[in-house]
């Protein structure tokens, strides 16, 4: 094989220069909210317990009452109950929902978003009244106050 007389061009590399990020910039930061100090501000406690979650399964979809071995705990999707980008929310903040309902509620383009927190506020709300009532709620998981939500 014969070589060309072409070669690749040499790339000059310019020399950065890195300043540091200022605190109040940095991610993840704890940044005062309008006024308020960072150390004011509390940082949510995530509960995890794979004993609710499987309670959840055991009883009909707190919806539309489909019991058809689709039901599966739907977590919450408001920030108020501790979902953040990738994090799903706490586990207190379930609702027992079959499939249809629950890609509806996840992926349903026709509610509104307050549509679905409607339901989703009413589905949790029977989820945790129908599982305190039958003696599934795991005890080591505090029950969520359901009166104070909307």
């Amino acid at each position: 094989m014969i070589r060309s007389g072409f070669k690749r061009p040499t790339l000059e590399r310019k020399r950065t220069v890195h300043t540091p990020v200022p605190e109040h910039l940095r991610r993840g930061s704890m940044t005062p909210v309008a006024g308020i100090p960072a150390s004011a501000i509390e940082k949510f406690t995530y509960v995890r317990s794979k004993a609710l979650l499987v309670a959840c399964r055991e009883i009909p979809c707190q919806n539309c009452g489909m019991a058809d071995g689709t039901v599966v705990a739907a977590h919450s999707n408001q920030a108020r109950h501790g979902k953040c980008k990738a994090k799903k929310a706490s586990d207190q903040f379930v609702a027992s929902l079959c499939m249809k309902c629950h890609s509806d509620l996840d992926q349903g383009a026709q509610m509104t978003r307050e549509q679905r927190a409607g339901m989703w506020d009413n589905a949790h709300r029977n989820t945790v009244k129908t599982l305190v009532k039958r003696g599934l709620w795991p005890l080591d998981v505090e029950i969520p106050d359901i009166r104070s939500m909307n």
